[in-house]
């Protein structure tokens, strides 16, 4: 199953039904469709071909999901770049990716024309909006060319879509997901979310990295996708009452602005629509989903997953977020759940045997939803895909009855005086304290003991704590050689797309620091 298929089939199934409202602008599902065969056609007329890489930066609007649609389904790769790069860190993705044409929003258009030079293999550049000087239209790609495209010659497993990893640990790696990578993920959501055609869902995080997949889901059941380009606290609450949203996604950050609206905006939020709001990405302290769970009052799910598993890989489903109850259910909150429909989910340990329950050992994934490889890197997807399995680099435990926990990443693990220190466990204890807004844990050097726990972080607005206040908090809650040795006080943490904490960022504060020292 390809790709574009699905929309094709749902614009001859129901025309006239809205399929995206963005910006009070309304597109039906045969509007959809007619621009998705046009854009192929246009795209095909430029010289594109079979496994040519197309660059597309842009915020999430509907020629991002028609983009998405229409260049897998030529045979071509589409390559979203993160809105936030700097230029030279476009220069590299672009070069790396070897792309041939790039799309782009007028906000980048600045961005862009600075980099021109040192951009080897692109040869034209599409501005949807007003066009500069240097570049085409749009919407040319578009207009000028009929409605009928029939995809020849594309088979499941080619490229459909690369994506670069975030790049947390060093340089991003280009993770190609196939045809097949993708529709085995999207059906793995249609079964466990039970999704249906009569879902509406609020859509506001960035589609260049794999979230946009509940997009395209929602599409390919034929539903309404509401875009919001960003994330604008007051207006996502606004929409969900206001549009009946059914089921919606949020990083744990954005969750958070979301109470502090609410918090300092009190009033009689109707959210009786939802009946499912997605939370995942990075790790969600406990402390925050109790309260996000009291003022939804919906079914929440965790979804864990990475960009190489495109992205499914386990659910922490609306039956395990227990907030009162027997301990050993109640603890599931602290959980990633059970793998989603169609992967197969363990954890091993360094002799690649199954843990027993708690012990400490990686996760690894198998599935048709793992990525076809890296990009022209094949020593690294050797050591990442051994035998079919893919090794996610992410510590866990399993308890007696499946449930994963996820403990750490693998290179983010302290040992300090030969005691091995996970960050999440002292980042948990420091979201307990109540003027606590956002933390985060590193290890850095120590001549007694190696490394040692340093924590970075950011008060709630008017709170005042010491340093020494927030060591003795986390010294009454855990172990003495797992509390931090040092704090800094900072107004906000550095974190990707996907709101993962970059933590080498934090490294590389710490370092510049003692080299002035």
């Amino acid at each position: 199953m390809l790709l574009g298929n699905l929309i094709r089939r749902n614009a001859k199934l129901f025309p006239d039904k809205t399929a995206i409202i963005f910006e009070n602008k309304k597109i039906t599902y045969h509007e959809l469709g007619e621009r998705t065969g046009r854009l192929c056609n246009g795209l095909k007329a430029m010289g594109i071909k079979k496994r040519d890489r197309v660059g597309l930066i842009q915020h999430p609007c509907p020629q991002f999901i028609e983009l998405y649609i229409a260049i897998p389904r030529t045979g071509a790769v589409l390559v979203p770049l993160n809105c936030r790069l700097t230029g030279k860190e476009l220069v590299y993705i672009v070069n790396d990716a070897a792309l041939k044409m790039i799309i782009l929003g007028r906000e980048f258009i600045d961005v862009i024309k600075s980099i021109k030079p040192d951009l080897k293999t692109v040869t034209s550049y599409f501005c949807m909006g007003k066009t500069p000087s240097g570049m085409k239209d749009y919407e040319k790609l578009i207009l000028d060319f009929p409605p009928e495209f029939s995809a020849i010659g594309v088979h499941d497993d080619d490229v459909a879509i690369q994506m670069y990893t975030s790049g947390t640990t060093g340089r991003p790696k280009g993770a190609m997901l196939t045809h097949k990578n993708l529709m085995s993920n999207y059906i793995g959501r249609i079964v466990d979310l039970k999704l249906d055609k009569e879902e509406i869902f609020l859509s506001a995080t960035p589609y260049y990295h794999v979230a946009a997949e509940y997009a395209l889901v929602t599409l390919f059941v034929g539903g309404l996708l509401i875009i919001h380009s960003k994330f604008d606290p007051g207006r996502f609450l606004s929409d969900i009452e206001a549009e009946k949203v059914t089921y919606t996604l949020a990083v744990p950050s954005m969750i958070n602005f979301l109470l502090q609206y609410m918090e300092k905006h009190p009033g009689n939020y109707d959210f009786s629509t939802v009946k499912t709001f997605l939370y995942g990405a990075s790790s969600m302290p406990v402390a925050l989903l109790r309260k996000a769970m009291k003022a939804f009052k919906c079914n929440f799910i965790q979804s864990y997953g990475l960009t190489e598993a495109s992205p499914g890989v386990t659910y922490l489903r609306p039956e395990d977020h227990i907030l009162d109850g027997p301990e050993e259910k109640v603890k599931r909150l602290a959980s990633c759940g059970k793998e989603v429909f169609n992967v197969e989910v363990r954890v091993i340990n360094e002799k690649g045997a199954v843990v027993r329950p708690y012990e400490v050992g990686e996760i690894i994934v198998r599935g048709d939803n793992v990525m076809k490889g890296y990009w022209k890197l094949p020593l690294e997807t050797a050591k990442t895909i051994k035998n079919g399995w893919l090794h996610t680099g992410d510590l866990a435990m399993v308890d007696e009855e499946g449930y994963i926990f996820i403990i750490d990443r693998k290179n983010d693990m302290i040992i300090s005086g030969g005691e091995n220190i996970y960050p999440r466990e002292v980042e948990e204890i420091l979201y307990e304290h109540p003027s606590v807004l956002d933390a985060a844990v590193i290890g850095i050097p120590d001549q007694d003991w190696g490394e040692s726990v340093k924590a970075f972080v950011v008060l709630k607005d008017g709170e005042k704590v010491s340093e020494a206040g927030i060591i003795d908090f986390c010294k009454k809650n855990l172990a003495s050689y797992k509390k931090p040795k040092s704090v800094e006080f900072i107004h906000e943490l550095p974190r990707n797309p996907t709101g993962k904490v970059l933590k080498k960022e934090l490294k590389n504060k710490v370092n510049r620091s003692s080299s002035r020292v």
